[in-house]
């Protein structure tokens, strides 16, 4: 018997592409799913949409917030109320391919997250590219590979219920899609599937899940994001199971805390033993590699 799979979605004011996307995930081929659909105080349609859809399927549960709680909090929410031994990720704006579950499900193995490729395409549904023509995709399966960043998206994601205790709750400061991907990492490795399974749409009213800006800068000074920056290593060393690469990640936060000569050699020598996990998804030379570690003696990124 298939283990049972939540998609849990995130709703908000998104009346003009919902159907699509639902229709798109009740189509789905796995066998055995059930569907957490999470709105979010919505002044459109969009709960009166989900509520007709649950009339006639019986795999869908709604959560109706009565008060706005944002993008976080609500996929947390939709997180805990899920019963599969998998869980994805739904934007309410996408459209998915109908084997994405079946075809990441029989992919996952003992990884504890797989990600899949995405087509992009413009508001009218209409493909442009895809997200790996301007990024480099990989695997990540250590947590030191979460050290700098991440392309692993939640819309493409299928994880495993062993990482939410990791992953939640939710912190605030990054984005729900990094620290799962993370807790999946220093787990059991998250896994790249080299295949589109989403048409993953970017139009100028995106209100839940991220379009491509999200990765715009959120500070305002030097100081601000150097503060950042040590907030979220300090994530990763608190949220990292015991052993070596929780020292490690402990380690690098003290010196990218500390502005002196001798933390900055250390932090140096850190990050260029381990460029290939570090700096894995910048899909950089070794030389790349070590041009960016050095500049770790100047600046923190």
């Amino acid at each position: 018997m298939s283990p049972l799979i939540s998609i849990v979605m995130a709703t908000y004011n998104g009346e003009k592409y919902l159907r699509e996307q639902v229709d798109s995930l009740l189509a789905q081929s796995y066998p055995s799913l059930e569907f957490v659909f999470v709105d979010d105080a919505s002044s459109d349609s969009s709960l009166v949409i989900l509520r007709k859809y649950a009339l006639t399927d019986s795999r869908i549960h709604i959560v109706a917030n009565t008060v706005n709680q944002g993008l976080l909090s609500t996929f947390e929410t939709g997180i805990r109320a899920a019963k599969g031994e998998m869980m994805a990720l739904a934007d309410q704006d996408d459209v998915w391919m109908l084997d994405k579950i079946s075809l990441l499900a029989g992919a996952i193995g003992s990884h504890s997250m797989i990600y899949a490729d995405s087509a992009l395409t413009n508001a009218a549904g209409t493909v442009t590219g895809k997200f790996s023509d301007r990024n480099h995709l990989c695997d990540y399966p250590t947590a030191l590979h979460y050290v700098f960043g991440t392309k692993a998206m939640g819309h493409a994601m299928l994880f495993k219920r062993e990482i939410i205790d990791i992953a939640l709750p939710f912190p605030d400061y990054v984005g729900h899609d990094y620290i799962l991907g993370f807790a999946a990492a220093a787990l059991n490795g998250v896994s790249y599937f080299p295949t589109t399974l989403v048409n993953y749409r970017q139009h100028s009213s995106n209100t839940m899940g991220a379009d491509l800006s999200k990765g715009k800068k959120n500070y305002n000074t030097r100081e601000e994001r150097n503060a950042r920056i040590v907030k979220r290593l300090n994530l990763l060393a608190d949220r990292c199971p015991a052993g070596d690469e929780r020292e490690i990640l402990q380690a690098l936060a003290q010196d990218f805390a500390s502005g002196g000569i001798v933390a900055r050699i250390r932090r140096f020598f850190t990050v260029a033993s381990h460029h290939r996990a570090m700096l894995a998804y910048k899909g950089k030379s070794a030389l790349g590699s070590f041009s960016y570690s050095f500049k770790l003696l100047f600046s923190i990124f």
